[in-house]
């Protein structure tokens, strides 16, 4: 009966894994948002569910006429190309974007033409390629960032 089982593949494995760390990135990056609403309540911001992004908090609290040293060590972070939070975030905005669609070429090239290539174009950054390790790193720095900014909040 074993025998009838398919074994899984090195391809197959990868796939899973794959899958895995972007399920881990998606829900490390949900945390952020709920941390960013807790930020919210903290400063006693009107609808804190209805946020959904570092400058929608950011905006907040500017119409409020409020400030947060937690929001703006959040931005000083965000800004930073070798943060963990700047690479948190562009894997999140990378992987909720739809594939671009190649263009499709015609059927019937008329004959005798040479094909156009746009050499202005630029080259797309790569995507982030998630590793365990880098969740790991992108996990501990968000949770000490948590922990510190919690007991600084605490002593006021």
């Amino acid at each position: 009966m074993a025998s009838g089982l398919a074994v899984p593949t090195a391809s197959a494995e990868r796939l899973r894994q794959d899958a895995l760390l972007a399920g881990c990135a998606f829900q490390l990056s949900r945390a952020f948002l709920f941390y960013l609403r807790e930020i919210a309540d903290r400063v006693h911001l009107k609808n804190s569910g209805a946020i959904n992004s570092l400058s929608e908090l950011e905006q907040l609290l500017a119409q409020a006429d409020k400030c947060s040293q937690d929001v703006a060590e959040l931005c000083q972070l965000n800004e930073q190309e070798d943060s963990w939070l700047w690479q948190l975030q562009r894997y999140a905005r990378e992987s909720m974007q739809s594939p671009v669609k190649e263009r499709e070429q015609k059927s019937f090239p008329q004959e005798n033409l040479i094909n156009v290539v746009n050499l202005t174009a630029f080259d797309e950054p790569e995507p982030v390629a998630l590793t365990l390790e880098m969740l790991g790193f992108w996990q501990e720095a968000f949770r000490g960032l948590v922990l510190r900014q919690r007991d600084t909040g605490a002593e006021f």
